[in-house]
């Protein structure tokens, strides 16, 4: 669940391979790569973490990763980290338009496949 943060996702980004359909995958050696929370990180805010996982779960469940991600960030990244507001929205921001432009990408080949 800690690794559901926006760090970690803005990092997929990077190092994952866009596929059909807009899928992101990450081979073996690009997940080595990826910035998830430190173990003793976790380990410090399992009380906090443990607290959120009723919302992420739910949030998940209902498919707002996004929504998820937030809860998670609350504890990791500005609680237990201190990274700022602004620094957040800059994060969550770099991921956005990464995913958008991943999306795009799919969506602009599909669209010289088919002829439009």
């Amino acid at each position: 669940m800690a690794s559901l943060n926006t760090l970690t996702l803005l990092g997929a980004e990077t190092v994952g391979r866009s596929y059909g359909g807009g899928m992101l995958k990450l081979e073996p050696r690009e997940a080595d790569r990826l910035p998830v929370p430190a173990p003793a990180l976790v380990t410090d805010n399992a009380t906090a973490l443990a607290s959120i996982h009723p919302g992420v779960r739910d949030a998940l469940a209902r498919g707002h990763l996004l929504g998820a991600v937030r809860l998670v960030d609350d504890v990791l990244l500005s609680h237990a980290l201190g990274v700022t507001d602004t620094a957040r929205a800059s994060l969550v921001d770099a991921h956005a338009r990464l995913t958008a432009r991943r999306v795009a990408r799919c969506a602009n080949a599909a669209s010289t496949v088919s002829g439009r």
